[in-house]
């Protein structure tokens, strides 16, 4: 297999997850909000609030959180400096760039391994109002840094243009 065609089969693979990813998040945001609207709803209309609403929101605003990383990741704005990047050019700028990413893989690799960790700290904690296990909270960690790492790498090999920066954000 030649380069070109790993490069190609990478930055296809790292599509269609950002195509799955992102409106995962989308969905975990209007969980949170349909949540949320239905907490306040219950809680002063029908005088018996939902105890499941809260946690609920809280779970899938974190899962929100971590999975639209990858959309920051992708458009080179998660770990930016912006006025120096500017202000480079040439093999200055490629360093830069690599620095920028071996950055954001080494804190996606702290997030990997830390976040594994405490999945498994909490496994037999259960979120109360739910009734699943912590765990579930806590996988957004290491899956969303997962995540990250790959649009980070997509992002060093085809970087987007200021245009695809502003439509992804």
């Amino acid at each position: 297999m030649t380069t070109i065609s790993v490069r190609s089969s990478f930055l296809a693979l790292e599509r269609i997850l950002n195509g799955l990813i992102i409106p995962a998040a989308a969905f975990c945001m209007m969980v949170a909000a349909a949540s949320g609207l239905y907490q306040v709803f219950s809680r002063f209309v029908l005088h018996a609030p939902a105890h499941w609403s809260e946690p609920l929101v809280k779970f899938s605003l974190i899962w929100m959180v971590y999975l639209g990383l990858m959309a920051a990741a992708r458009s080179g704005t998660l770990i930016a400096v912006d006025f120096l990047y500017g202000m480079s050019s040439g093999i200055l700028r490629e360093i830069m760039r690599l620095v920028i990413l071996l950055s954001t893989l080494t804190v996606c690799a702290a997030l990997i391994y830390y976040g594994w960790l405490a999945v498994y700290m909490v496994r037999n904690q259960t979120i109360s109002g739910l009734g699943v296990s912590a765990s579930w909270v806590y996988a957004a960690i290491p899956f969303g840094a997962g995540f990250v790492a790959l649009a980070a790498i997509a992002h060093f090999i085809e970087p987007r243009t200021e245009a695809d920066r502003a439509e992804a954000l």
